[in-house]
Parts: structure tokens; C-alpha cells; sequence
């Protein structure tokens, strides 16, 4: 009997550190409200500082694109709150891309929204607990926008955008 509880007690505890694993957005091998500033120039020296942003209160870097190993990357900027902690990670791919991306993410995230035409734009939109992860790609563009970001950067972001449009 007692082998069994340690038996039980293991897989429990396995499960449990699954689950959690599961529970957090990488991107670029960053996590989103984990990986701190120190973390992330330790691990990608060469990053280039953008500037601060103006809705996580942070700094922004980007990564060289031929030190990323996902292919058809044009550009990427990663994005930290004022806390220094990576709030999101937004990266433009080569647009035909989409269906892989998709299928990926859907495997991975919850797929709270959707439209996916033959013809036109193409959004999905996904959610892992308090992270979102949006893939956009317009139809007259090459690229696609895939963007990884708390909730909370994602509702500053949408605040601070509508103030722009209302002093317009």
C-alpha cells in the first residue's frame, strides 16, 4: 500500500508540474511575465534597444532576424512592462505561413476567435490564461503579425490607442 501512495503521490506531482509548464506563452523562448530584462539580454546580446514603449511602461527591444530560428521572420520587436519583465512579444512573418502558424497555435492555445478565408483577412485570436495570442494577416499584405502579450499590456494597448484616435 505504501508504494502505491508514493506511486500516486509521483504522478500527481508530474501532473501538476505538466500542467503548470503548459500554463505558461513562450515565445523566442521568452515568457510572458516571467522572463525579466537581465534574463533576456543575457540570453540574446546582441538585441537592439527600440526605445521605451508607451503601453507596458517598459523597454523594447528587437532580435536579429538571422538569430531567430523560425524562418520567414522580418521583423520583431519584445516588449517589457515598467517591472522589466517581457509583457509581449510581437513578430512579423512571411503571411504564407498562416495555416502552420494556426494549426500550431490551435494545438497549444485555446481558439477563442476566428475568421480564416480563402480570399481576404485572416485572424485568429487565442487565449492561455491571462496571456492572448493574435495571428493577423491582411489580405493585400506578404506578412502576417503574430503577437503575444499579457491581457493587461493588450487592454493598456487598446486604451492608449483610442485616446490617439479621439484627440484626432
Amino acid at each position: 500500500m505504501n508504494k502505491r501512495w508514493h506511486l500516486m503521490f509521483g504522478v500527481v506531482v508530474l501532473l501538476a508540474g505538466y500542467s503548470s509548464a503548459q500554463a505558461n506563452t513562450t515565445a523566442l523562448g521568452l515568457t510572458l511575465g516571467q522572463t525579466t530584462l537581465n534574463q533576456f539580454t543575457k540570453a540574446w546580446p546582441s538585441a537592439q534597444h527600440e526605445g521605451r514603449s508607451k503601453w507596458g511602461e517598459g523597454d523594447i527591444y528587437s532580435i536579429p532576424t538571422n538569430e531567430l530560428v523560425l524562418e520567414g521572420i522580418k521583423n520583431n520587436a519584445v516588449i517589457f512592462n515598467k517591472a522589466g519583465r517581457v509583457t509581449a512579444v510581437v513578430i512579423d512573418i512571411d503571411k504564407n505561413k498562416f495555416d502552420q502558424m494556426h494549426q500550431m497555435l490551435s494545438q497549444k492555445y485555446t481558439v477563442r476567435k476566428h475568421n480564416i478565408s480563402v480570399v481576404g483577412d485572416k485572424y485568429a485570436r487565442y487565449e492561455n490564461d491571462n496571456d492572448v495570442i493574435e495571428l493577423d494577416a491582411p489580405h493585400l499584405s506578404t506578412e502576417m503579425t503574430l503577437t503575444y502579450s499579457e491581457k493587461m499590456f493588450q487592454e493598456a494597448y487598446l486604451k492608449k490607442s483610442a485616446e490617439q484616435l479621439d484627440k484626432r
